[in-house]
């Protein structure tokens, strides 16, 4: 008796099972169509493009093999008039090219032409990548932004056609600069230079360009004939970008880039859709084999995460959850001022991408399209996007915690590293009680800092209060560390190596120079007028004039061309002025030591020893932040 009342519950568990399985299809299929994506999209464009200054915008929703909702919301092209047409615009989605490299790569795999734990340089003809203390690195590491490259910035894109480098020359003068700065497989570091070393090898293991080997193995199966790698400037159809200054839309260049297989994608929105239905369909596009449907699941896949608890990321996707507690694959893309967002939702089959001509925002905007056609779609049970959770008396926490986090995305390595005193991504800790972490920062999809509530799970991993972002904290040889909710890795920073205060130090310093040439030139005009013979040191003014220009033409050139590259007048010339300043500051320091020692003037002399001394620390400053030619890293 006792046993068929066990069979009897089995069986009817069984079939509520099945029932819900049935309901929950049935339910997804029927809620979402056409109508009820335009008319929910059409109500966030109403207000949001004007309120967020974005002049246009397109959003692609796909459904199993076809596209369910393609849309264009105002100009592509203000200057023309240009509608935004998601069939005909053509539009720049820039790192969301990494995936389609990582998809090029997985189709080499499937053919044994790479093997993604072989050492790169095997691929490697023309140059070799350099090593972290001779460890070498392989693709699964690039895929994954873990081979511990240091980020490249400079000379990266070019202005024009002609000042393009080819890939092979700009990695062989990288890796020559820029060694590794970590060992491989550890550390997430999105990395741009990875998915140019992805592109470039590609190109060398099938001897075809890059771009024609996307037109032929990716653009051709799925459809799209507008795809391509090179930048079609004088396209009737591509669209425009814009930042909003001075109450005004400001156009802004377009360029073009080193590294094509990072991010050089020009496609129109139904056509990049296509890309979705590929890898919502297990690699096939009508009847196209452009995957096999294992290599897409690896690809989805967790391929590398800090902590297995954590989303972390596959080849050319990063994983996550919708709002709703979905999973979801996702990856960004920007360039030129063009934002770009796409989205997978594979227990959907549901495809979303959007774009827009502006940067000014971020994915804000990305961000309410996708959470509001998120909520059309069954919604995983809470309970299981919470099972994470533990109860308060099985954890801890440290005040060593507490503090400011910031991310180093700037080089280690030759130019761009100053670029750190900046300004960088930073999160702010503070606990609550013994489980509970207030964490203030500009998390995925928000154009500004805010502060959200984390609950402790267990062994450093923080859940958000009624969310479904996480956050991973540990130590690392003594050094508080956390995993941001989008996978950055970032370090607990002191007051001293905080962008303030590397702001406030580098700012002082110029203004004492600048404030100094100031004194020294009423002081002459007072002089001339007078016509007195007061003394006015001439050395002094040469230290602050070389330093003040200098400043100048480091804000004004330096850090706009920083990522074309910069003119060897500049290199020579700009950059050896601090360089001439301490070589004078050395001669006042010899000239007045010995007025000192003297006892000649002793006072005035006292004053110049000191002002040398400044200009020697300052420029041994700008040594350790790279901005003379000699570089200290």
């Amino acid at each position: 008796m006792k046993n068929r009342g066990i069979g009897y519950l089995s069986a009817f568990l069984t079939t509520l099972f099945l029932w819900n399985l049935l309901i929950n299809s049935a339910w997804a299929a029927d809620s979402i169509t056409p109508n009820s994506v335009e008319k929910a999209v059409d109500d966030i464009m109403s207000t949001e493009l004007e309120k967020l200054h974005i002049p246009g915008a397109a959003v692609v929703v796909t459904q199993e093999d076809q596209i369910l909702f393609s849309k264009g919301y105002g100009y592509a092209d203000l200057e023309r008039k240009m509608v935004f047409d998601p069939a005909k615009t053509i539009v720049r989605v820039g790192s969301l090219t990494k995936s389609f490299s990582a998809s090029a790569t997985m189709q080499l795999v499937e053919q044994n032409k790479l093997d993604l734990n072989e050492d790169v340089n095997s691929y490697l003809h023309s140059y070799k990548a350099s090593q972290y203390q001779n460890i070498p690195f392989n693709l699964h590491q690039l895929l994954t932004h873990t081979a511990g490259l240091d980020e490249a910035i400079y000379d990266i894109n070019s202005s024009t056609r002609a000042g393009v480098l080819p890939t092979e020359q700009y990695l062989s003068t990288y890796f020559q600069n820029q060694p590794p700065i970590r060992k491989p497989g550890i550390q997430y570091e999105y990395s741009n230079v990875a998915f140019g070393l992805i592109g470039n090898i590609v190109e060398q293991v099938t001897g075809q360009g890059l771009n024609d080997y996307f037109r032929t193995h990716l653009f051709q199966p799925m459809n799209m004939p507008s795809a391509t790698l090179e930048l079609p400037l004088n396209h009737p159809e591509l669209a425009q970008s814009y930042q909003w200054k001075h109450g005004a839309y400001v156009k802004q260049p377009l360029s073009y880039i080193n590294l094509p297989g990072a991010g050089a994608l020009n496609v129109t929105p139904n056509e990049f859709s296509h890309y979705l239905i590929t890898h919502l369909n297990q690699g096939e596009y009508e009847g196209k084999t452009v995957l096999q449907p294992t290599t897409v699941k690896v690809m989805h896949a967790q391929q590398f995460a800090a902590d297995a608890r954590l989303d972390g990321l596959g080849y050319g996707f990063f994983r996550g959850q919708l709002k709703t507690g979905v999973p979801m694959l996702w990856a960004t893309g920007e360039i030129d001022d063009f934002i770009s967002e796409m989205v997978l939702i594979p227990s959907q089959k549901i495809g979303i991408f959007v774009t827009i001509n502006s940067a000014d925002t971020d994915t804000l905007l990305h961000g309410k399209v996708i959470n509001t056609i998120a909520q059309m779609l069954p919604a995983k049970p809470q309970a299981a996007s919470q099972s994470l959770a533990r109860s308060v008396t099985q954890v801890k926490l440290s005040p060593e915690i507490e503090g400011v986090y910031q991310v180093d995305t700037t080089p280690v390595h030759g130019w761009g590293k100053w670029i750190r005193i900046l300004g960088s991504i930073k999160y702010t800790v503070h606990i609550q009680d013994d489980h509970t972490l207030i964490v203030k920062g500009k998390y995925p999809d928000q154009n500004e800092a805010t502060d959200k509530v984390f609950q402790a799970a267990g062994d450093g991993l923080f859940v958000e209060k009624g969310g479904q972002l996480k956050i991973l904290l540990y130590q690392e040889k003594g050094t508080w560390m956390m995993i941001a909710p989008d996978s950055k890795t970032m370090k607990q920073t002191t007051l001293w190596h905080r962008t303030w205060t590397l702001l406030v130090s580098y700012a002082a310093a110029s203004l004492f120079f600048v404030t100094t040439l100031l004194i020294w030139i009423i002081r002459y005009v007072i002089r001339a007028i007078r016509k007195t013979n007061n003394h006015i040191s001439s050395n002094l003014a040469y230290i602050a004039l070389l330093n003040t220009i200098f400043l100048g033409v480091q804000v004004i050139y330096g850090n706009n061309q920083m990522v074309y590259g910069y003119s060897a007048w500049y290199i020579w010339g700009i950059c050896t002025l601090p360089l001439i300043s301490a070589l004078i500051a050395v001669w006042v320091l010899i000239v007045n030591g010995t007025k000192v020692i003297t006892g000649e003037k002793r006072a005035r002399a006292a004053g110049k020893i000191v002002f040398a001394i400044l200009t020697l620390l300052h420029t041994a400053y700008l040594f350790y932040w790279n901005f003379l030619p000699f570089h200290y890293s």
